[in-house]
């Protein structure tokens, strides 16, 4: 751990001379069997035996029927509240010190989680829950100042998670793949260049796409004559 910590400090050092910043990840829920979960129960909706009494996951979709059942510990945010976000302003502080750029995975889950009861096996019996909103990065900002956060945003979309991206300040999430759609004539998805507003990041794809290249072998021959008139108009 400590050669591997020395190690990072030089490389992070060697790209920032050469005008490189390294771009973190941080997921919004930690295992079950982390540190986090063990030294701070309290933190998590947890019961007297440390086991979940919620977990975290996504309901169904066009993607599966029944959703994702992630098994997260979930967080009690109102005993977070009561501590000042303390651990999560510690949390992100440490990601600084490790990155220049910090990616927070699943932003909508600061508006709105997905909350399935620990004994169901199916995330079909779960539902929504309110998050902390715009209090926990007002307190993020008082306590970090002016940080860089990238907010992955990308799911299912509502006008709360709109507005809560665009009063946190922090830029967004662009997949390109996500654009392609023949029956979208106009092309007036999201995720076309020219419908990009100007603070937000894009990517061709994240961890749950294909390749680039394997991505365009695998488009109907309209998606990829669509893609072919696009890029070249």
């Amino acid at each position: 751990q400590y050669q591997f910590f020395r190690q990072w400090k030089a490389l992070r050092s060697y790209a920032n001379k050469r005008g490189i910043r390294i771009i973190g990840d941080v997921p919004i829920y930690v295992p079950l069997d982390s540190v986090d979960v063990w030294t701070a129960p309290d933190l998590f909706q947890l019961d007297g035996n440390c086991r979940p009494t919620a977990v975290a996951g996504c309901p169904p979709d066009g993607f599966s029927a029944t959703g994702q059942l992630w098994g997260n510990p979930l967080y009690r945010w109102d005993y977070h509240k009561s501590t000042g976000y303390e651990w999560w302003c510690t949390r992100l502080w440490y990601s600084f010190q490790l990155y220049d750029v910090t990616r927070i995975d699943h932003f909508r889950g600061f508006d709105e989680y997905f909350s399935i009861p620990a004994d169901q096996g199916s995330a079909k019996y779960g539902h929504w829950e309110k998050g902390p909103g715009m209090e926990l990065f007002r307190t993020i900002h008082a306590r970090l100042g002016d940080v860089n956060v990238i907010a992955e945003d990308l799911g299912l979309m509502t006008d709360g998670v709109r507005k809560l991206v665009r009063d946190s300040g922090y830029p967004n999430m662009k997949v390109l793949q996500f654009a392609g759609d023949p029956s979208d004539i106009a092309c007036s998805n999201d995720y076309w260049p020219h419908n990009y507003g100007r603070n937000c990041v894009v990517y061709t794809g994240t961890h749950d796409n294909e390749t680039l290249a394997g991505w365009y072998a695998g488009l109907s021959k309209a998606a990829k004559q669509q893609m072919r008139d696009y890029i070249c108009n």
